[in-house]
């Protein structure tokens, strides 16, 4: 009789779990490394293709424990297979922690292919089994039924030998992905860098290895690019209860051990897969790099864009409820299993912060003396008030923590060179107006330069208050024009800070005009009249929606909106390697308020979408500006004219506070 092998389960299944979750290489790849580590490999091969054609293929081939053909059916084509309850335990049988938990890990392939075929040798039994599984089966492409059909289907197996133990010794199992979805070849030195963020024990762990196109996965050395290594950084100041060992501290968060290593680079991290705190369980990504939902008003913030960190938290992986997300992007801190890690992260961050500001003035004090001392014999020419006037204000300059390095050395030896040679205009320019100056006029003169520019943004903000506050009387008069609707979908930043980073973005056009098409949007006479706005900052797209004039949101149009930036997100991604974050806003003249809409709005957020009317919007917005004038303020304490504009936005505040 020969083997046969079957499938169960919903076609929508592969949609959700493996197509719209997995569509960057590295992620779908890497949860088929993680199939990997839970079958005991000890060495993983990725082969990527030189160039993407017809029969271009991935492959993932490791020296794990195999699969008899019984394990096919029952862990493989088992959706939602969880090891950890079936077997008890939450370790492989070398007591390596389990990675897998969902069971969903195996349709990642379809999120880049079409078809996935699988070749393994048990190490039990020596059975040989390969069998393929094809997209378009499995969704129903070419028979509708099969689609919503939740009875068996036959999984093709193209190849079966029986159990032999002269084959035992060849175990192991071969992923082949074919008829990629790819839209441009992965680059092999982005993706080792991808597949090292992603894995952590491919630092510490031994007996594991992953090689790409021959290379091994690892993070490329940066060493020379790191001012401040933490805990290394704290030097004999190590704060109680943490310990230090191969350079990662270990504490106890109430109860559950972590380990940590923070970074602070010299210049700031301009990559959005490094830039921030990482979280990992069981050495595998749980949590995407960020600042433990900080917000502005810490001190020392500005150094938030040099930090670069890991954290081993395994309990989180290992509760009884699931708190990692599916695509192992985020965790829920909303859980009373993680509010501690949490808590513990922002308190971890503002101290490092605290510290980086003053650790890093001193630094640069510590250079430019350094400096000096090539400068010796010259600077011993100098009358000795002149030499301790330099050096004092060569240490003000230091202590300006936003400066680069390379900023730092450029304005220090400017200093030196004018003031050797009596001339400091070249060095502040417009305020250098006297050849001579002590340490306490530079500073001065410095100070005045820190307020002039802080003002005239205080000044632009106070524009920007005026601005929002004519906005929301014709909003409450029903007179906002299509004038003016357009004016601000091509300037969004004038209503929101957030925004100010963000420029109009063309490259995306007809991935856009694709993605209207195929989610019906421009179909709709609802959505007829709209605006739809492109912005691009860095790596992330944002799409922004203003909804025709008069018409109130409802369900429907919040669910086609949804699906118009799901569909888009995966072209974009699968066509350019720039944007790696695409969120979307809708905004229209009213939401509707049917029971549940307010839920539906709240899980739209959660995936990095949302939906507002033109009043919500505009208070947000007033209430960003407001916050950034504050700090603003703060930067020219006592300063008269600073004062006067600190009076004037407290009074639009309080004339425009909503009443109740």
């Amino acid at each position: 009789m020969e083997p046969r092998l079957e499938i169960k389960f919903h076609g929508r299944v592969i949609e959700h779990l493996g197509i719209e979750m997995y569509h960057s290489p590295v992620a779908a790849i890497a949860e088929l490394i993680s199939n990997a580590w839970d079958a005991e490999a000890t060495k993983v091969e990725v082969v990527l293709p030189d160039a993407l054609a017809e029969t271009a293929t991935i492959k993932i081939v490791d020296d794990g424990d195999g699969m008899t053909i019984e394990q096919c059916q029952e862990r493989f084509l088992k959706v939602g297979y969880n090891r950890r309850k079936v077997d008890g335990d939450a370790k492989t049988r070398s007591g390596r922690p389990v990675m897998g938990r969902k069971g969903i890990g195996k349709f990642a392939g379809f999120g880049i292919a079409r078809v996935v075929e699988i070749e393994t040798v048990s190490v039990e039994t020596g059975e040989r089994t390969a069998f393929r599984l094809d997209a378009s089966r499995l969704l129903g492409v070419q028979d509708a039924d099969q689609y919503v059909d939740s009875s068996p289907m036959e999984v093709d197996v193209i190849e079966y030998e029986p159990p032999d133990d002269r084959r035992r010794s060849e175990h192991g199992t071969t992923v082949t992905l074919r008829e990629l979805s790819l839209k441009q070849t992965p680059s092999i030195n982005v993706f080792r860098r991808g597949m090292a963020r992603r894995f952590l024990l491919l630092e510490y762990a031994e007996g594991f290895t992953v090689y790409i196109n021959g290379e091994r996965a690892a993070e490329d050395s940066d060493l020379e690019k790191i001012e401040f290594d933490f805990p290394i950084a704290y030097g004999d100041n190590l704060p109680a209860g943490i310990s230090v060992s191969d350079g990662w501290a270990t504490e106890n968060v109430q109860g559950n051990e972590i380990q940590w290593r923070f970074r602070f680079y010299k210049e700031p991290i301009g990559d959005e897969d490094l830039a921030g705190v990482s979280i990992f369980s069981h050495g595998k990504l749980a949590q995407r790099p960020f600042h433990f939902n900080l917000s502005g008003g810490i001190g020392g913030q500005q150094g938030l864009v040099y930090l670069s960190g890991m954290v081993r938290a395994d309990y989180i992986d290992e509760q009884s409820t699931d708190l990692i997300s599916t695509e192992r992007q985020r965790i829920n801190w909303e859980h009373d299993a993680s509010q501690p890690l949490l808590a513990w992260g922002q308190d971890r961050i503002k101290s490092l912060l605290r510290i980086w500001q003053n650790e890093r003035a001193d630094s640069k004090i510590r250079a430019i003396r350094e400096r000096l001392a090539g400068f010796s014999a010259r600077l011993e020419k100098l009358e000795r008030h002149e030499k301790r006037v330099v050096e004092r204000a060569l240490s003000a300059i230091a202590r300006i923590t936003v400066l680069s390095d390379s900023q730092f050395d450029d304005l220090a030896n400017a200093i030196l060179t004018a003031w050797e040679g009596g001339r400091l205009k070249d060095l502040i320019s417009d305020f250098a107006a006297a050849d001579e100056m002590d340490a306490e006029s530079l500073v001065s003169l410095l100070a005045e330069s820190r307020v002039i520019t802080a003002l005239h943004a205080a000044e632009r903000v106070k524009g920007q208050l005026n601005l929002i506050l004519s906005l929301e009387e014709r909003i409450e008069n029903h007179q906002l024009e299509n004038a003016v609707r357009d004016y601000i979908a091509e300037n969004p930043w004038l209503i929101s800070p957030v925004w100010e980073t963000f420029r109009s973005e063309v490259s995306v056009d007809n991935l856009i005009k694709e993605a209207v098409n195929e989610a019906a949007i421009g179909k709709d006479p609802d959505w007829m009249g709209r605006i739809d706005l492109a912005l691009a900052s860095g790596s992330h797209l944002l799409i922004i929606e203003f909804m025709r004039p008069g018409l109130t949101a409802d369900w429907e149009h919040v669910d086609r909106f949804d699906r118009y930036v799901r569909i888009l997100r995966e072209k974009v991604q699968n066509n350019s390697s720039r944007f790696d974050r695409v969120s979307g806003l809708l905004v229209a003249d009213k939401l509707g308020n049917k029971a549940g809409f307010g839920a539906r709005l709240a899980s739209l957020r959660k995936d990095d979408m949302d939906a507002m009317d033109w009043k919500s919007l505009l208070a947000t917005a007033r209430a960003q500006w407001i916050d950034y004038f504050k700090i603003l303020a703060d930067r020219a304490p006592g300063d008269e004219r600073m004062e006067a504009l600190r009076d004037a936005s407290r009074a639009f505040n309080e004339a425009t506070e909503p009443t109740s």
